[in-house]
């Protein structure tokens, strides 16, 4: 007996389809297969009704997953293609067909319901339409339906993004809510990659990229200093790098955040671009945060061979400021550093226009302090030491320490030295422990003698009084500044003999006080015999030393 003893027809093939003998499944599909053409409007009128019983029973899911193989390897006329789309679109959840098996072409023929769906549908059935529409080209009408969806109410904003790059055609359209989207948590940085991935098919957004650096602070300022330097180091292809790049420009003349999110980006990199290294070049010189500062510094420092051009050009030719980062970049830089300061040395030390008008006084500290670090026993340095000293003498400024440091001995004393009869001469006026502080100010580590003798030198050249009234205004007290000097007389050092050369010359002189109206209400000598022959009877001990300032540098050690 044959396998079936009664005459097929198309509704017994189709329930052989969901029998658990496979022989029995064969014989059905061939069946249908051998009606060719004339047999798909049936196969898929069957199809749209067993599919929404396939939840309900084995045999219906069985028969649905059969009938739908078959059409997928079918050459299914165009007029049908949308009911068997729509029908997968409607299944229920619950049954399970391979939809990346359907063919793009039954997907294609079926684009206006595709469409039409997908802009009229719940958000359940636009989700499903989803495999569907990643299978065709989709039309330029089709932003008018995703610029809506770029919102986080719509819950299909991720599904939205990765929609975009299938339309054919201008994308400008959607800009503005592409954009928008940016802002969008959590979904900004989707939005950003989704931008960054059409490069080249839309134009960067000018306003609202504007508009985002404007808002310090914020992550949506972080992400579009992303975005523009990603979009500037890819090659847009429609606007320059070049204006992508002076995009960034403004902020990071103006605010913090972006300059430190810029940096953050860009310190990631191994190398950098030139305009790159511009853009961390300003960063530099804008920042007042020394976080920023000396991450940018550490970075260039990293990065050494690649800067080092930049660094001596601005150290030669910058304003101030930018002279005064490019040697505090060098502090950085392991390899280039000397080679940089041995070849500004002779330029700094032969042009003083450029030492002392371009960069000046607040950046003498920083060309000293790494000419010492990297041109130690170079003969040029304390020479270069001695024009910012002398500048600092005529200007009656104080010599920056870190110049000092490097001064030759001789240089170094007359400095001290200057110090010291500035304290001599004030007679001692101010005279606070926070005032010796002040006069050993940046020697300190230089001098051969310690606070508490500038102490006892700085009562020694003073005075004591006090008034009980206009009428009884100057009561001479001389204990202790005579103590004062005793003091030096008890420390037999080079330095403390220089201190008594001064005692012993000290000028006697008148005070004048005024009443409250300013009328003149007393006027008083003061001798100092007594305290010049304290410091004269010393200096005759201890054999009459001459006075010279070598005696207030510390000693070197051999």
């Amino acid at each position: 007996m044959g396998l079936f003893n009664f005459e097929t027809t198309p509704a017994k093939a189709v329930e052989m389809l969901g029998s658990d003998n496979a022989a029995k499944v064969d014989k059905g599909i061939d069946f249908l297969v051998a009606g060719g053409s004339d047999m798909i409007p049936f196969i898929v009128d069957t199809f749209s009704k067993e599919v929404p019983m396939a939840d309900k029973s084995k045999k219906h899911a069985q028969i649905a997953q059969n009938l739908y193989k078959l059409l997928c390897k079918s050459d299914v006329p165009y007029q049908y293609c949308s009911s068997v789309v729509l029908t997968l679109i409607q299944k229920p959840a619950t049954v399970s067909l391979d939809l990346s098996a359907l063919p793009e072409t039954m997907a294609e023929s079926s684009y206006t319901l595709l469409e039409e769906t997908f802009r009229t549908g719940s958000v359940d059935i636009k989700k499903r339409t989803l495999p569907f529409l990643n299978k065709v080209v989709l039309q330029p009408t089709f932003l008018d339906i995703l610029a809506p969806l770029l919102t986080r109410e719509s819950g299909m904003m991720d599904e939205s993004l990765a929609l975009i790059p299938r339309v054919d055609g201008d994308l400008e359209p959607i800009s503005d809510a592409l954009y928008s989207a940016m802002n969008i948590y959590p979904h900004g940085d989707s939005a950003a990659a989704s931008i960054l991935s059409l490069k080249g098919r839309l134009l960067p957004n000018i306003p609202m990229l504007n508009k985002y650096l404007d808002e310090s602070n914020s992550p949506i300022q972080k992400r579009a200093v992303s975005l523009i330097l990603a979009l500037a180091e890819d090659g847009n292809g429609v606007l320059g790098d070049e204006s992508l790049y002076t995009l960034l420009e403004r902020p990071l003349e103006e605010d913090e955040s972006a300059r430190a999110n810029a940096l953050e980006i860009l310190e990631r990199k191994q190398r950098l671009t030139p305009k790159q290294l511009d853009l961390v070049w300003m960063i530099l010189v804008h920042t007042d945060s020394n976080l920023t500062l000396e991450r940018g510094m550490k970075f260039f420092g990293r990065i050494e061979s690649d800067v080092r051009s930049l660094i001596y050009w601005y150290a030669e030719n910058g304003s101030r400021e930018e002279i005064i980062r490019a040697f505090q970049c060098i502090h950085y830089m392991k390899e280039s550093g000397p080679v940089l300061c041995s070849n500004l040395l002779p330029i700094y030390l032969n042009n003083s226009p450029l030492l002392l008008e371009q960069a000046g006084y607040p950046a003498f500290k920083y060309i000293a302090l790494m000419m010492k670090k990297n041109c130690d026993g170079d003969p040029g340095i304390s020479a270069l030491a001695k024009q910012m000293r002398d500048y600092c003498v005529s200007e009656n400024l104080d010599t920056p320490s870190e110049v000092m440091s490097i001064l030759g001995n001789s240089d170094l004393a007359d400095v001290i030295e200057w110090s010291v009869k500035r304290i001599f001469e004030s007679y001692g006026i101010g005279y606070t422990t926070a005032y010796a502080d002040e006069m050993l100010k940046g020697i300190s580590e230089l001098v051969g003698f310690d606070k508490h003798i500038l102490n006892a030198f700085i009562r020694a050249s003073g005075y004591a009084y006090s008034y009980d009234s206009f009428e009884n205004i100057l009561l001479p007290n001389n204990k202790e500044v005579v103590s004062a000097i005793n003091r030096l007389r008890t420390i037999n050092t080079p330095a403390t003999c220089n201190f008594l050369h001064f005692i012993s010359k000290k000028k006697d002189i008148t005070i004048t006080c005024s009443d409250s109206e300013g009328n003149r209400a007393s006027t008083l000598q003061f001798s100092f015999e007594e305290h010049r022959k304290l410091a004269q009877d010393e200096l005759l001990r201890r054999d009459s030393p001459s006075y010279n300032p070598q005696n207030y540098l510390k000693p070197k050690k051999f």
